[in-house]
């Protein structure tokens, strides 16, 4: 075992054998907070009842990072803590040692692209001081649970920060005079998502390129029809999101349990998990909006006054 390992397992062994009774439960839901599920949550809950812009640029940030971070594991391919030294190192995360390479680490990297994103373009001190609390604590319970070596979580804050200030910095001024129309948009959209396949187009990289093609596709859509906005009393965004998340759920869980069904090896195959999360981004940024406004629980951009950072037709 090289020295800048063997140091690195002794700081994690210190770290478990710090923690009180309860504790591995705190950093569990630390990492939990760093899953799927809740940043589909989240995003959703932004884009349907607070601020669009915002929640489209932190989701590109999230799917880029994703992609990322699982494009770079494969190309360093290297092993985590319990798998260089299993009898030191407890695995305390349910289903951890099924867990692929380490480096870098995707909690750390798509939380930092996340909340990071989310914290620049707000521009609010006590937001950024809580997005910076909660990227240090994802990344440090996966070091606490044994799933990862220092090293891999730096390497993933550093790309993860790195993704959001390309997207805060650049995305926003850069991108909508590259595409000047909603199907210029589309056909560059698309022919990014089919680069990144080419580069690398495993079962997991179809996922963010699957829903980030989705994503693109319900916004145009949407963008040049509907042009809901996600304000209106409270009453009604809860409605929107209640409304939202149920068939949003049932989409994820159905399709997943669909194609599951299917003989093997198709279950496993990139273009079905492409097509199952396009369909979940396509019907988060345009089939759920436009259900809102059939059933009457939104108003349209043209009903109200929209403000100098809310998103303007073409700005993805």
């Amino acid at each position: 075992m090289p020295e800048w390992m063997r140091w690195q397992i002794e700081a994690i062994v210190w770290l478990q054998g710090l923690q009180p009774p309860g504790a591995i439960a705190f950093w569990r839901l630390m990492s939990w907070l760093g899953e799927e599920p809740v940043f589909l949550l989240l995003l959703t809950g932004w884009l349907w009842a607070y601020r669009k812009r915002e929640a489209l640029w932190a989701a590109t940030a999230l799917l880029l990072g994703s992609y990322l971070a699982f494009t770079l594991k494969d190309l360093f391919a290297m092993p985590r803590p319990f798998q260089v030294a299993p009898d030191a190192v407890r695995v305390l995360v349910p289903g951890g040692e099924a867990l692929g390479y380490g480096l870098p680490s995707g909690h750390a990297l798509t939380a930092a692209a996340l909340w990071g994103t989310w914290a620049g373009m707000l521009g609010n001190p006590w937001f950024t001081g809580f997005a910076l609390g909660l990227i240090f604590l994802i990344g440090l319970s996966r070091l606490v649970l044994g799933v990862h070596f220092l090293h891999d979580i730096l390497v993933g804050w550093a790309v993860g920060a790195l993704v959001a200030f390309g997207i805060v910095r650049v995305g926003p001024g850069w991108l909508p005079r590259l595409a000047a129309s909603r199907r210029r948009s589309f056909l560059l959209a698309a022919g990014g998502v089919l680069l990144l396949f080419l580069l690398h187009g495993t079962r997991e990289t179809a996922v963010p390129l699957g829903a980030w093609l989705g994503m693109i596709g319900g916004t145009l859509l949407e963008s040049g029809q509907n042009r809901f906005h996600p304000g209106g009393p409270w009453p009604q965004r809860g409605w929107r999101l209640a409304i939202g998340w149920a068939t949003l759920a049932a989409l994820y869980v159905g399709l997943g349990w669909l194609f599951r069904a299917l003989p093997p090896p198709l279950p496993e195959a990139p273009a079905l998990r492409f097509v199952r999360y396009g369909v979940v981004g396509l019907w988060a940024t345009g089939g759920a909006p436009a259900l809102f406004l059939r059933l009457g629980l939104g108003p349209t951009e043209r009903t109200v006054e929209v403000l100098p950072s809310d998103p303007q037709p073409g700005h993805l």
